[in-house]
């Protein structure tokens, strides 16, 4: 009996024998890394890797959609100096790639017990050409951004999304924003930013409510640059 177990996981068609069940969280989880940015586009490749500094002899990479496992990948672990760690590649990428991954060790003496997971990584896919478009994005009050304020980011799209979401270098920035319909039937989204405004490159995607890991193709970027104020004094 072990004290550590949190909880179990059913592998297998419920319909048909065996169901094979998992012991999770018998050991420490490891770590998850994105090798890449995790907003992917379509038709690229990115490689998560597993680390831990326990001698596991295999890493389980498992992809979830609507919080249900929807595919799982096994790889033997390498050692590597003071870790031991297994890089699964994914790709070329469809929707289908899209989801949020966490990843899991093992021993091969017990392969249905498993460690607690990892921490999740969220993987985007962007660019869906088929049905998407592009929404635009804008500055409302120019590029520049003087240390210590504000500025607003806006999001526009005449097709219907249901949420927008920004980037900044590639990386996700916070959580998406609801689309608001204007009255000349465009959808918008602002993005308030500040006071610490990170100056870089910002762009900004669509998605859809039943596919929210799929995001439109991007937008053409805006660099924000960033200023101090220069307070000049006269002396008479």
């Amino acid at each position: 009996k072990h004290s550590e177990i949190k909880n179990s996981l059913c592998l297998g068609d419920f319909d048909q024998v065996p169901t094979i069940t998992l012991l999770l969280g018998i050991y420490r989880k490891p770590f998850l890394l994105a090798l890449q940015p995790p907003l992917v586009n379509l038709g690229e490749k990115v490689t998560l890797e597993c680390r831990s500094e326990i001698m596991f002899d295999t890493f389980i990479l498992t992809s979830y959609k609507n919080g249900t496992i929807k595919d799982s990948f096994k790889l033997s672990a390498e050692h590597h100096r003071w870790n031991f760690k297994a890089k699964f590649s994914i790709g070329p990428v469809t929707p289908d790639h899209a989801g949020t991954y966490k990843c899991y060790g093992s021993y091969n003496h017990s392969p249905y017990e498993w460690s607690d997971s990892s921490d999740p990584i969220d993987i985007k896919i962007t660019g869906k050409r088929v049905l998407y478009k592009n929404p635009s994005l804008s500055a409302l009050m120019g590029p520049v951004v003087i240390s210590g304020e504000n500025m607003t980011l806006s999001c526009v799209c005449a097709l219907q999304f249901d949420m927008f979401h920004l980037s900044r270098e590639g990386l996700p920035e916070g959580h998406g924003l609801p689309a608001v319909q204007n009255q000349n039937e465009t959808f918008q989204a602002d993005f308030l930013l500040g006071p610490v405004v990170p100056g870089g490159n910002y762009r900004c995607y669509g998605s859809f409510r039943n596919s929210s890991h799929v995001w439109s193709q991007v937008t053409p970027c805006i660099f924000l640059s960033l200023v101090r104020e220069l307070h000049l004094y006269i002396i008479y």
